[in-house]
Protein backbone atom coordinates (compact mmCIF):
# COMPACT_ATOMS: atom_id res chain seq x y z
CA UNK A 1 0.00 0.00 0.00
CA UNK A 2 1.52 3.51 -0.79
CA UNK A 3 -0.26 5.03 1.74
CA UNK A 4 1.94 3.30 4.61
CA UNK A 5 4.94 4.70 2.43
CA UNK A 6 4.36 8.01 3.03
CA UNK A 7 3.81 7.27 6.96
CA UNK A 8 7.04 5.36 6.74
CA UNK A 9 8.64 8.44 5.32
CA UNK A 10 7.23 10.54 8.13
CA UNK A 11 8.97 8.18 10.53
CA UNK A 12 12.32 8.40 8.96
CA UNK A 13 11.97 12.09 8.67
CA UNK A 14 11.22 11.72 12.79
CA UNK A 15 13.78 9.19 13.13
CA UNK A 16 16.14 11.64 11.19
CA UNK A 17 15.47 15.04 13.36
CA UNK A 18 15.61 13.07 16.69
CA UNK A 19 19.04 11.45 15.66
CA UNK A 20 20.59 14.85 15.10
CA UNK A 21 18.73 16.36 18.80
CA UNK A 22 20.14 13.32 21.10
CA UNK A 23 23.25 12.16 19.43
CA UNK A 24 24.45 15.36 17.41
CA UNK A 25 28.10 13.61 16.73
CA UNK A 26 26.59 10.12 16.25
CA UNK A 27 25.39 8.56 13.09
CA UNK A 28 22.35 6.64 13.09
CA UNK A 29 22.70 2.86 12.44
CA UNK A 30 25.55 1.23 13.78
CA UNK A 31 25.04 -2.40 11.12
CA UNK A 32 22.75 -4.35 9.40
CA UNK A 33 19.66 -5.48 11.60
CA UNK A 34 19.33 -9.45 12.44
CA UNK A 35 16.20 -11.26 11.14
CA UNK A 36 15.38 -11.84 14.66
CA UNK A 37 15.22 -7.77 14.98
CA UNK A 38 13.66 -7.38 11.88
CA UNK A 39 10.14 -9.67 13.23
CA UNK A 40 10.76 -7.88 16.54
CA UNK A 41 10.63 -4.36 14.60
CA UNK A 42 7.52 -5.75 12.73
CA UNK A 43 5.56 -6.78 15.87
CA UNK A 44 6.34 -3.61 17.11
CA UNK A 45 4.97 -1.46 14.24
CA UNK A 46 1.86 -3.95 14.13
CA UNK A 47 1.29 -2.75 17.73
CA UNK A 48 2.02 1.17 16.96
CA UNK A 49 -0.64 0.63 14.57
CA UNK A 50 -3.10 -0.81 16.48
CA UNK A 51 -2.49 1.77 19.45
CA UNK A 52 -2.76 4.79 17.07
CA UNK A 53 -5.89 3.53 15.20
CA UNK A 54 -7.26 3.46 18.55
CA UNK A 55 -6.24 6.91 20.08
CA UNK A 56 -7.57 8.43 16.19
CA UNK A 57 -10.86 6.52 16.66
CA UNK A 58 -10.99 8.08 19.89
CA UNK A 59 -11.15 11.45 18.68
CA UNK A 60 -13.97 13.81 18.36
CA UNK A 61 -14.94 13.54 14.77
CA UNK A 62 -16.62 17.38 14.93
CA UNK A 63 -13.04 18.63 16.64
CA UNK A 64 -11.80 21.33 13.60
CA UNK A 65 -8.14 20.73 15.34
CA UNK A 66 -8.88 16.30 15.11
CA UNK A 67 -6.07 16.54 11.82
CA UNK A 68 -3.44 18.05 14.01
CA UNK A 69 -4.28 16.07 17.29
CA UNK A 70 -4.13 12.84 15.08
CA UNK A 71 -0.70 13.80 14.00
CA UNK A 72 0.45 14.79 17.40
CA UNK A 73 -0.75 10.91 18.31
CA UNK A 74 1.17 9.31 15.73
CA UNK A 75 4.23 11.36 16.71
CA UNK A 76 4.01 10.59 20.30
CA UNK A 77 3.58 7.30 19.20
CA UNK A 78 6.57 6.91 16.99
CA UNK A 79 8.71 8.98 19.36
CA UNK A 80 8.00 6.73 22.28
CA UNK A 81 8.57 3.63 20.44
CA UNK A 82 12.05 4.81 19.45
CA UNK A 83 13.02 6.73 22.29
CA UNK A 84 11.72 4.42 25.02
CA UNK A 85 8.23 4.29 26.60
CA UNK A 86 9.63 5.42 30.22
CA UNK A 87 9.81 8.34 28.57
CA UNK A 88 5.61 8.87 28.53
CA UNK A 89 5.90 9.91 32.34
CA UNK A 90 8.85 12.79 31.27
CA UNK A 91 7.30 16.05 31.56
CA UNK A 92 9.86 17.49 28.85
CA UNK A 93 9.16 14.48 26.55
CA UNK A 94 6.29 16.56 25.52
CA UNK A 95 7.72 19.99 25.08
CA UNK A 96 9.65 17.81 22.67
CA UNK A 97 6.85 16.73 20.80
CA UNK A 98 5.51 20.35 21.07
CA UNK A 99 8.49 21.42 19.50
CA UNK A 100 9.19 18.61 16.97
CA UNK A 101 5.80 19.01 15.55
CA UNK A 102 5.82 22.96 15.46
CA UNK A 103 9.59 22.16 13.22
CA UNK A 104 7.76 19.70 11.26
CA UNK A 105 4.97 21.94 10.17
CA UNK A 106 7.33 24.71 9.78
CA UNK A 107 8.70 22.96 6.88
CA UNK A 108 6.71 23.36 3.50
CA UNK A 109 8.29 19.71 2.39
CA UNK A 110 7.57 17.50 5.76
CA UNK A 111 4.38 19.43 5.70
CA UNK A 112 2.84 18.34 2.70
CA UNK A 113 3.75 14.28 3.97
CA UNK A 114 1.93 15.34 7.69
CA UNK A 115 -1.11 16.31 5.06
CA UNK A 116 -1.42 13.00 3.82
CA UNK A 117 -0.51 11.10 6.71
CA UNK A 118 -3.46 12.78 8.58
CA UNK A 119 -5.21 11.74 5.71
CA UNK A 120 -4.15 8.16 5.92
CA UNK A 121 -4.55 8.35 9.73
CA UNK A 122 -8.10 9.93 9.68
CA UNK A 123 -9.30 7.52 7.11
CA UNK A 124 -7.71 4.33 8.70
CA UNK A 125 -10.86 1.61 9.43
CA UNK A 126 -12.18 1.78 12.50
CA UNK A 127 -12.14 -2.20 13.34
CA UNK A 128 -11.44 -3.48 16.83
CA UNK A 129 -7.96 -5.55 17.04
Amino acid sequence: MSSIDSVQQIVATIRAEMAARINPGERQGRGAPTRRADNNRAQQQLRLRALIGQRVKALDPDDPKRGKKAFRIFLESVLLMELGETLINDPSFYQMVDDVQQAMEQDPRIADAIGKAVSILLAAPTTAG
